[in-house]
């Protein structure tokens, strides 16, 4: 699974210039990985939550704009890359080799119902 999601999202990540901006942009792709995976009448929904937890987590930025932007076209990326895997994240992280080298970490589940309590916990 990790490298499936560095295939998807390397020039996401890649913006970031240091481990801690990588790791944002993976957590952001991989949310929009989590969103494609829900049915299509649930994932704009999904999106407007994840907005809405980032404005909280992150008060006085002024990006949500673009960071649901990225987000749609995360997700339509994952659509068009990987339409069959319905493999959920679970957790994601950046482990630095080297200065200008990372290695993708990911655990994930095939079961679905997992993305469900990780949204209705965000939500709550």
């Amino acid at each position: 699974m990790s490298e499936l999601i560095g295939e998807y999202a390397s020039d996401y990540i890649n913006m970031g210039e240091t481990t801690e901006e990588r790791q944002s942009y993976l957590n952001g792709a991989s949310s929009a990985w989590n969103i494609a995976v829900l049915p299509e009448h649930l994932r704009e929904e999904a999106v407007r939550r994840n907005i809405k937890e980032y404005k909280k987590i992150n008060p006085g930025i002024d990006d949500a704009d673009n960071l649901a932007d990225d987000l749609r076209k995360l997700i339509q990326k994952k659509l068009e890359m990987f339409p069959d895997v319905k493999k959920v994240i679970i957790d994601a992280s950046i482990e630095p080799i080297s200065d200008t080298k990372y290695r993708i970490v990911v655990a994930s589940t095939d079961h679905p119902e997992q993305l469900k309590q990780m949204l209705t916990k965000t939500s709550s």
